[in-house]
Order: C-alpha cells, then sequence, then structure tokens
C-alpha cells in the first residue's frame, strides 16, 4: 500500500492543481487481454511428469491516462492476469513544457532495447526473444530525461528497484532515423546501463521463447555487486515490410564466483499483405492500423551463456491475423535447439497460439 501511494500522491496532487480550462483534464481509459495456448515437445521440459501445453491469460491491463494541461500528462497502468493480485505495471507524470526535453517520473519502461520498448499488443512474434526477456531492463520506479534533435532521439534516466533500496542503475539509449511522412524509415541505436546490483541475487532463468514450457537456459546463481548492459539496434521500414535485428550482452560481477558474460540477439522480419506501414515514432514502433490483414513474420535468436557453457537457437515463423484494431489472432512455430554444459540435444517444436483483444 505504501508503494500504491507512493505512485498515485503525485498524481492526485498535480490533478488538484491543474489548469481550470475547461478542456482539462482529459482521460482516457484502455484495457486488453490476452489468451494464450502452448504446445511442446518434451525438448522444452526439465522432466518428463509435466504437460506438454500450457493455457494462461498471458496480460490482463487496464489503464487510464490523464492530460492535466498542454504540457503536464500522466498514465496508470495495472495487470490483473495472476487472478490473486494486481500488479502495477506504469505509474509515472510527465512534463513536456520545456523545448529540449519532456522529463517523465515514476514507474516506467527504462530507455533500453528496442524490441522491449516495443509494446506487447504489437510484437511480431507471440513472446519476445530470450536475450530480450533476460537481459534488457523493464519497469522500474526512477526519472527519465528524453529529448530529440534533428534526426536523433535520446533519453537518459536515473532507476531504482522498487523491491531492493541497494539496486540502482543509470540507463540511456541513443537512436538516429531518416523518417518520411508515410513511416518508412531507416533506424540505428544504441543503449548502455551501469547498474549496481549491491549483492542482491542474479540469475539467467529463461524458457525457449514459449511462456508455459520450463525455464531451461539456467544460469549461475550470482550475489551481484555490478551489472554493465550494452546493446545496438538496426531497423528498416519500406512499403510494410519491417527487417529489425539487435544484440544485447551483459557483464555480470560477483566477487567470489568472478565475472560472468551473457550475450546474444535475434534478426526478424514482418510484412502485411495489406503493404501499409507500421507507426514509428521517438524511436520506438508500434501498430498497423488495418481491417482484415495479414501479416507474415519470423525471426531467428541466439542466447550464450558463456561461463556457464550453455546456449540456446530458435527459428521461429508466424502468421498474425488483423480483424480490425480492437481483435488479433496469432500463430507461432518455433523449432529450438539447446546446448546445455557441452551437451547438445536434438531440435524440437513448439506450437503457439494467441487470441488478443483491446476495448
Amino acid at each position: 500500500m505504501k508503494k500504491l501511494i507512493s505512485y498515485l500522491t503525485p498524481t492526485l496532487l498535480l490533478l488538484a492543481s491543474s489548469s481550470s480550462a475547461a478542456d482539462y483534464p482529459e482521460f482516457k481509459w484502455g484495457s486488453y487481454i490476452m489468451l494464450d495456448h502452448d504446445q511442446f515437445s518434451d525438448l522444452f521440459l526439465e522432466d518428463d511428469e509435466s504437460d506438454n501445453y500450457g493455457s494462461d491469460v498471458r496480460r490482463a491491463r487496464l489503464s487510464t491516462k490523464i492530460k492535466f494541461s498542454d504540457n503536464w500528462k500522466s498514465k496508470f497502468q495495472v495487470d490483473l492476469s495472476d487472478g490473486d493480485s494486481v500488479e502495477i505495471k506504469d505509474a509515472y507524470l510527465q512534463y513536456q513544457g520545456w523545448d529540449w526535453a519532456t522529463i517523465t517520473v515514476g514507474k516506467q519502461k527504462e530507455p533500453f532495447g528496442l524490441e522491449k520498448l516495443t509494446g506487447s499488443r504489437n510484437t511480431f512474434m507471440i513472446e519476445r526473444s530470450m536475450v530480450t526477456e533476460a537481459l534488457a531492463p523493464g519497469r522500474s520506479v526512477g526519472a527519465n530525461l528524453s529529448g530529440k534533435e534533428g534526426n536523433v532521439n535520446w533519453d537518459i534516466g536515473y532507476f531504482q528497484d522498487e523491491d531492493s533500496a541497494d539496486n540502482y542503475g543509470v540507463t540511456g539509449r541513443l537512436t538516429w532515423a531518416l523518417v518520411d511522412p508515410d513511416d518508412n524509415f531507416i533506424h540505428l541505436g544504441a543503449a548502455l546501463s551501469e547498474r549496481r546490483l549491491g549483492g542482491d541475487e542474479f540469475r539467467i532463468n529463461e524458457p525457449l521463447e514459449v511462456y508455459s514450457s520450463d525455464s531451461l537456459l539456467e544460469g549461475t546463481r550470482l550475489n551481484a555487486d555490478d551489472e554493465s548492459l550494452a546493446g545496438i539496434e538496426l531497423m528498416w521500414q519500406y512499403q510494410g515490410f519491417v527487417s529489425m535485428a539487435e544484440w544485447i550482452q551483459a557483464d555480470i560481477d560477483d566477487p567470489t564466483k568472478g565475472p560472468h558474460h551473457y550475450e546474444g540477439g535475434y534478426y526478424q522480419m514482418s510484412y502485411p499483405l495489406s503493404g501499409k506501414n507500421r507507426h514509428y515514432k521517438n524511436g520506438k514502433l508500434s501498430s498497423i492500423k488495418a481491417n482484415n490483414d495479414w501479416e507474415l513474420t519470423w525471426r531467428l535468436s541466439q542466447f550464450n551463456l558463456i561461463e556457464e557453457n550453455s546456449k540456446a537457437q530458435t527459428f521461429s515463423v508466424g502468421v498474425n491475423y488483423l480483424v480490425n484494431e480492437n481483435l488479433m489472432f496469432k500463430v507461432n512455430y518455433i523449432r529450438a535447439k539447446l546446448e546445455d554444459d557441452g551437451e547438445t540435444y536434438n531440435a524440437d517444436n513448439a506450437f503457439s497460439l494467441r487470441a488478443q483483444y483491446s476495448f
């Protein structure tokens, strides 16, 4: 409850003192739900006793955006998919009154990772790549400055883990893009994050891009002092066709077990049969505005745990059917290969289905 109050108090104070203009405050409500089903082979399981399938309410989110004036706005979003608890996803205030920068304060996504910053409703595949889920930081409490100068967008922020006072860091991202009025573009980007972990446990524990399967990529349990993250991005869009690649690496310092290095990347493409472009703004990719459209997708992905002598590779193809702006269906085929402690396992298959509705 203390955290909830700390998130909401700035918003309530600002609402109380907001502009008296008749048009403000403006409220915008939104929600969406994702229903998933996975079917997979024994390769995706740790033992033979588990089921080879799983169904989940993957996400169920409610949000409100409030615009208090021309310069002030906020967002509050919760996830209800757990059933037993409510998780706060976003809770921030944003000021846009400066010519040179926008400041965002509260719980928000850290500016790292092209795929991570793409909203879950707009990702090409059902699940993000292994390296993105394992290494790219997600939402944290902090303050972020962002701005735009010509073709360059920049972000830099200070963030703290809400569950640990000793876990904090500075994260920044720089992107350059040439964009025409129809959202044809080329994009280059890089991001860095330097983090103080203060002895907190750090461990890689990831499934092979199938959410309800077991986590087979298991790293050493580290009591880490520091983490250094670096990522590079490349993306190109022309008349609906999108080509997107990213590489992320992390160096973890454990004073007892020594340094550990993790790295990986992906290359993915998509093409809607309508040829419509996805919207692009400020270094981020969003949705296609289309009805009765089919989108073809595929991805190559790899993740390496260097000191553990483990790595995984996946190849995925998918079809997305956009019924309208509210309803979408996704089907993915995933073929994965795992090498654990030098032992290579045969590649095998999984299928994932999603029904996604926004309202």
